[in-house]
């Protein structure tokens, strides 16, 4: 009994009724992590993101990064979401929408 043969024989005790091919299918993998189809996004900087969300850099002190950093921690938080909490409140408390003023489209 050839190594092939031997395959298949253990292989329908496996996978039952299916072909070869259907058999080749299920096993192969692909390597790495897989597809995340809802990352929309294809260029730049906003490449594999979601739409509603975007990246930015700020310069912050190093004081006020540690203190987040540790927030996060405690909280057993992402960053990202606690300088989301930290943007959510301050929106909140601070901005009323009818007193903001429209941006150009070639300002910053």
């Amino acid at each position: 009994m050839t190594k092939k043969e031997k395959f298949i024989i253990d292989s329908s005790v496996l996978f039952g009724n299916m072909t070869q091919e259907e058999i080749r299918k299920a096993v192969t993998l692909k390597p790495g992590r897989p597809q995340n189809n809802k990352l929309v996004r294809k260029i730049g900087p906003q490449k594999g993101l979601p739409v509603e969300l975007t990246r930015q850099t700020l310069i912050v002190s190093l004081e006020q990064m540690e203190t987040l950093k540790n927030y996060a921690y405690t909280e057993r938080m992402k960053l990202k979401d606690v300088v989301s909490q930290a943007f959510n409140e301050f929106i909140e408390k601070h901005v009323n929408p009818k007193n903001l003023l429209i941006r150009p489209e070639n300002w910053r």
